[in-house]
């Protein structure tokens, strides 16, 4: 039993640690449309990181599924809208819902530098699909 037991206890994965990501990390650089990014931006690419910032809505304020993750209230609602590099696009994981807050919000999931194009018209550059909210 004990041998059994020590085997089930060294299988048992710890889940990984997210690193904390910073939107200074991401802004820090003047855009524009098709540029190479800095590599200090690209090397986030497939991390599985933290992000703390205010959501925006978008569309409907309770039950939301997707938000822009932005730095300050600024680029919220009510502010301008937020320059390409200064918000992430987060998708929640399926079956999870947040309400909008005034308050900030921590996301954690793999983020994703790509940027992405309806037709000519950009979408954006960070994407966190399956995320989830933890603070």
């Amino acid at each position: 039993r004990a041998a059994v037991l020590l085997l089930l206890l060294g299988c048992s994965k710890k889940a990984p640690e997210a690193e904390t990501l910073a939107f200074q990390s991401l802004g820090a650089f003047d855009y524009a449309e098709q540029m190479k990014l800095p590599a200090d931006v690209t090397g986030w690419n497939g991390k599985y990181v933290t992000a703390t910032g205010f959501i925006n809505p978008l569309s409907q304020t309770r039950n939301i599924t997707s938000f822009l993750l932005v730095k300050d209230r600024a680029s919220c609602c009510y502010g301008k809208m937020p320059q390409m590099n200064h918000y992430i696009n987060i998708k929640l994981k399926p079956g999870q819902t947040t309400n909008y807050s005034t308050d900030p919000v921590t996301v954690r999931g793999v983020i994703q530098i790509e940027e992405r194009f309806d037709g000519d018209w950009p979408l954006g550059l960070y994407w966190m699909d399956g995320a989830e909210v933890v603070k």
